[in-house]
């Protein structure tokens, strides 16, 4: 069990907050911000403290920090978050679902946050920093790497693996063996086969019904690399 201080007060600090107090050993103590918004002293009941100084009220030595910030950016905000924590000489806790099969088994990283329903088989590693929803299927010996987010209904066969900065929308296949490159965006629905390129984005077309690698939103991304 740790005591944990999560980052932010928004939607995301709150799901986190009800997840790790009605679903982990973790105690949750404080709330943190950046300065420039700390608007209040208090958030679902706890503390709300400055970022900038939080070492000195919640040592490192004593508390573990949690980033639940969103995909924006494919990742990049809340990988800029995590590395600010790690830089304050900070362990970033990770929550797993209870109800999933073999949860203590599992091979994760920091700052993970893996909810319930998903069936997650034996011999997959994730990564730092990595979010997967509600009720996903990830393959034996799979990889999620780095600051990745997986969303809902996601079904990925044996040893596919994730690199770092993707993105995975809702109902998206991935078949075996396939790697999925760094910084892709993957659409919901979309069926992918073969291995990507880098920095790609999937969707699904309306005639006929495949994923595709679209200029316009690849330009769309293009400003977060």
């Amino acid at each position: 069990m740790a005591r944990v201080v999560i980052f932010g007060t928004g939607r995301g600090a709150t799901v986190a907050y009800k997840y790790l107090t009605k679903d982990s050993q973790h105690e949750v103590c404080a709330f943190t911000v950046e300065s420039e918004f700390l608007e209040k002293s208090e958030f679902n009941n706890l503390p709300v403290t400055d970022f900038h100084s939080i070492q000195s009220t919640y040592p490192p030595d004593q508390f573990q920090l949690f980033v639940p910030l969103g995909s924006q950016e494919l990742n990049k905000l809340r990988y800029r978050k995590f590395r600010a924590c790690k830089d304050k000489g900070y362990k970033l806790a990770s929550y797993v679902s209870s109800t999933i099969p073999f949860a203590n088994d599992l091979e994760i990283g920091e700052n993970c946050f893996i909810l319930e329903n998903n069936t997650i088989n034996f011999d997959v590693k994730i990564g730092d920093n990595v979010t997967i929803w509600s009720g996903n299927q990830i393959g034996d010996c799979s990889i999620v790497s780095d600051h990745c987010w997986i969303t809902s209904h996601v079904c990925m066969a044996g040893q596919v693996t994730i690199m770092p900065f993707c993105f995975i929308g809702i109902n998206a296949s991935i078949s075996n063996g396939v790697t999925v490159a760094e910084s892709n965006f993957i659409g919901a629905n979309a069926l992918i086969t073969k291995s990507t390129a880098p920095q790609e984005v999937y969707l699904v077309s309306q005639t006929p019904k495949a994923a595709f690698a679209s200029d316009k939103f690849v330009s769309m991304f293009n400003k977060y690399f």
